[in-house]
């Protein structure tokens, strides 16, 4: 099972921040990419290789809010042809929801989903959560939702200075997890909190009092004044076309819809700290709990036995792919604690997960696997 992927045009995004920071790019990318980059609307780079690229990114250009450099240099095109839509929508509310709903067309990832949600007075942009959370992820977090923002503000016209963002990590305290921030010691760590929420709000261009870390969740909010109003590009006939495509597209990339498929993503998205029961999972596909455990026994599962196994396939992923701990994989699959993982494991494969992480990240060196 994939722990996702992100469209090559994310990665064309890593490059021109890299340029922007005086850093050339071509030495950073081609272990991740190759180079030149390909410019195949459908390439794609798998999310564990995407975060590595990040961290390269983040280490060459000495910058730990790259990010928000990502942000930054954001354009409609960097989404596909979601993004296009999103620049010539009617309002920005219906290009908002398009880019959400489209998602899978730009990245695709086995934690959750973007969606739009509007309110009373405005509308949330919510992204899902990654944590854990380490020096391999914020960046992630830091550019989607910045580069929402500067988004935002290009198709808008509007300055935005009234947007908050909701950010689900809290901000680092120790040197080996924020590098390259120098050592401070623990009665420092406000005024290390202080300072990254000062260089945070001056980079993207926010308030510091509207920026909120350890929310426990990931979003920017947006007042009606430009959910409501027309882009600046507004263009119904272009919009409606480029729906149409996207929609055709979406059809085209659309995996298997039997129930199967469909169980395993929706048990992977709600994974995280917890283990969710059938009950959970089949309202979130609009099934009674028996008629699931009915369709699931036609291709010769139960539901305890499709949960196992999407965690041993995701457990495979994050124990070679990713520099997450045992602890922190443990906690990504649901498991009790390290040692349910460690039983886990065992069971799996004959062997502890840190055994297993060395055999197979032994045999992947180069690191050319994608994921």
């Amino acid at each position: 099972m994939q722990l996702g992927e992100v469209s090559v045009s994310l990665a064309h995004l890593v490059a021109r921040a890299l340029d922007a920071r005086n850093v050339h790019a071509e030495p950073i990318m081609q272990p991740y990419t190759g180079w030149p980059l390909p410019d195949d609307g459908d390439a794609r780079i798998g999310i564990a290789r995407y975060m590595r690229l990040g961290h390269a990114a983040i280490t060459a250009s000495g910058d730990e809010l790259f990010g928000l450099e990502m942000a930054a240099q954001i354009r409609p095109g960097d989404f596909l042809l979601p993004g296009l839509a999103c620049a010539c929508a009617p309002t920005l509310a219906a290009g908002l929801t398009l880019l959400c709903e489209a998602e899978a067309l730009y990245s695709d990832n086995s934690r959750g989903h973007g969606h739009f949600e509007r309110q009373a007075t405005g509308g949330w942009l919510n992204f899902y959560s990654l944590a854990p959370y380490n020096a391999y992820n914020r960046f992630v977090v830091d550019s989607v939702l910045g580069g929402w923002w500067h988004l935002a503000r290009q198709l808008s016209g509007d300055a935005l200075s009234d947007a908050s963002l909701e950010i689900d990590y809290t901000i680092p305290r120790s040197p080996e997890d924020s590098s390259p921030l120098t050592p401070s010691p623990d009665d420092m760590h406000e005024q290390m909190e202080k300072r990254w929420r000062w260089r945070y709000a001056r980079r993207l261009g926010l308030p510091a009092s509207q920026l909120h870390f350890a929310t426990g969740r990931n979003r920017l909010w947006l007042p009606d004044r430009v959910l409501n109003a027309p882009t600046v590009q507004a263009a119904p006939v272009a919009f409606a076309q480029l729906r149409q495509q996207i929609t055709e597209r979406l059809e085209s990339r659309q995996g298997p819809h039997d129930t199967l498929s469909r169980t395993r993503r929706a048990i992977a998205m709600r994974l995280s700290g917890r283990a969710p029961g059938r009950d959970e999972i089949a309202a979130a596909l609009n099934l009674h709990p028996r008629t699931l455990a009915r369709r699931l026994a036609a291709e010769g599962w139960h539901y305890e036995g499709l949960l196992d196994d999407t965690r041993r396939a995701l457990a495979e992923r994050y124990l070679r792919d990713t520099h997450l701990s045992l602890k922190e994989i443990s906690w990504v699959l649901g498991f009790a604690g390290p040692e349910s993982f460690q039983h886990a494991c065992k069971r799996w494969h004959a062997k502890p997960p840190g055994a297993w992480r060395r055999q197979h990240r032994a045999s992947s060196r180069t690191g050319s696997s994608r994921t």
